[in-house]
């Protein structure tokens, strides 16, 4: 029997592995977009200091994913984050993206997203931590 071996992986070990997964996913699923990863990024800023911004990718297949919104909590209610998100909904969609993914603890934004058209499709409770994280997913057309 061949003695396998559980160790920590080197940062070279850590590249090969996301490589050949990489060239597992392009054998089986050609990408749909010339890069694996297009970002769509936007600051909010009032007066040259910012005060809000959303990062969002459409990945590998055109799955857009939002990965970041935020927005000071001065400006929170006055639809600057519904902004931001409708905008970066309209470029996913413009892009060829026809579902657009998220997730959110329940201390964030989970009512926002609900109010913005979202769907909940799962949940993860961390007990430990005392909190939710909560899935969400929106069809663009």
């Amino acid at each position: 029997m061949e003695k396998i071996q559980i160790t920590l992986a080197s940062s070279q070990e850590i590249d090969q592995i996301e490589s050949k997964l990489n060239d597992f996913n392009l054998n089986h699923k050609p990408l749909l977009q010339e890069k694996a990863f297009v970002p769509f990024q936007y600051s909010l800023t009032l007066e040259g200091a910012l005060i809000g911004g959303i990062i969002a990718y459409a990945s590998l297949y055109k799955i857009g994913y939002i990965d970041t919104l935020w927005i000071d909590e001065t400006y929170r209610g006055k639809g600057y984050g519904r902004l931001l998100l409708e905008g970066i909904e309209q470029d996913l969609k413009t892009y060829g993206c026809q579902v657009v993914h998220l997730e959110t603890f329940d201390f964030q934004g989970p009512s926002f997203y609900e109010k913005c058209g979202y769907q909940r499709f799962g949940e993860l409770t961390y007990p430990n931590a005392n909190l939710i994280e909560y899935y969400y997913s929106k069809t663009l057309f």
